[in-house]
């Protein structure tokens, strides 16, 4: 059947002259079945039908029985670990598997798998887990479906009608500028370690340019020019780059680091493992000393955002900054809420308008 004769009105399901038909793939080869009606429900009835008809068999006779959940999570690793850029995503990956692989999904065939036998094995997952990791565990277990799909185990996802289950945000204890620096001048003090001094300028690079600890620990002195005003991050979250333009507090910073010195090459601040110091301890040491209620390095990420909002800056421009790609809808929503009282007040000052 030539597909451009037909329309998509669903998955898997098409219209052709008036009359529904199911189209699945099998090892990349489109099949085509009428499903001999002219009315959509009984062509959804009779397209479910045909699916658990169907995912019930081996779908490619010719190459032998479907494999178990366990050797397709398997499979899917060994790729993952080639496409994967992020050390932490494989590890979620893994670890969400691994659980799958050992409850009863484990030893099942593929293609033997239905809907309540995911939807039974998630909600015995929410009992012990938050629902964030019963969601990380839905998005692994699609992709071994998908995996299944692809190579002919199966001819589709039973899991596409499964929603995802609430869960709380975590909230992160956003500092106020004033307890940042009452914790940079703790961690400065005479009282503390030299590695620790060294701490702080990274804490401070932290609370004034925004970037994620990872970022942060990449960054290189060839990643900042100071005639153009701009600093690179070469490889952000997802791989991808951007530019933060030096902002007077953020340039001084920088070129108090210089000091009127050569620059130097490679890494400002190595990554875990190549420096002497804990930058971690540091600042928890720092903040029980300077009696502020512990934070972390994404805290300071959020406060730095908070002070841009507050500043005046527009979304747009703070989401480029800090690696967003939604135009600033996640900082007005998130950092926006950050908001303490006294400025809210300050700005309410502003409204001068009357209509008397």
């Amino acid at each position: 059947m030539e597909a451009s004769n037909v329309k998509c009105v669903g998955e898997n399901l098409w219209l052709r002259h008036g009359r529904y038909y199911a189209r699945l793939k099998k090892a990349g080869k489109d099949i085509w079945k009428s499903l001999k009606t002219s009315d959509r429900n009984i062509a959804d009835a009779r397209l479910l039908a045909f699916k658990a008809k169907i995912s019930s068999h081996t779908p490619d006779p010719g190459k032998g029985k479907a494999p178990s959940f366990h050797e397709a999570s398997q499979i899917l690793l060994e790729r993952a670990k080639n496409e994967v850029r992020r050390p932490r995503t494989w590890t979620t990956l893994k670890g969400s598997l691994s659980c799958a692989e050992q409850s009863f999904l484990g030893p099942m065939q593929i293609n033997r798998i239905v809907l309540h036998h995911v939807k039974d094995y998630l909600h015995r997952r929410v009992e012990t887990c938050s629902g964030r990791t019963a969601n990380h565990d839905l998005t692994a277990i699609r992709k071994v479906f998908k995996l299944a799909v692809e190579k002919g185990w199966r001819w589709d996802d039973p899991t596409q009608d499964i929603g995802q289950f609430p869960h709380k945000e975590k909230k992160v204890p956003v500092p106020s500028v004033d307890e940042i620096k009452s914790v940079l001048q703790a961690m400065r003090d005479g009282r503390m370690l030299i590695q620790s001094r060294k701490a702080a300028d990274f804490v401070e690079l932290l609370a004034l340019s925004g970037l994620r600890l990872a970022e942060a620990q990449a960054l290189a002195w060839e990643d900042i020019d100071l005639e153009k005003g701009t600093l690179t991050v070469c490889e952000g979250k997802g791989g991808k780059s951007r530019i933060v333009d030096l902002f007077p507090p953020l340039r001084a910073f920088v070129e108090r680091l210089l000091a009127g010195k050569e620059r130097p090459a490679g890494a400002i601040f190595p990554g875990k493992g190549r420096q002497p110091y804990s930058p971690k301890r540091a600042l928890e040491s720092a903040c029980k000393i300077a009696g502020v209620l512990r934070f972390s390095f994404h805290g300071l990420r959020h406060a730095w955002a908070t002070e841009l909002v507050k500043a005046g800056i527009d979304f747009g421009t703070i989401a480029k900054w800090a690696g967003h790609n939604d135009g600033g809808l996640l900082i007005a929503k998130r950092y926006g809420n950050h908001m303490r009282r006294d400025h809210m007040q300050m700005a309410a000052q502003k409204a001068t308008f009357s209509v008397s």
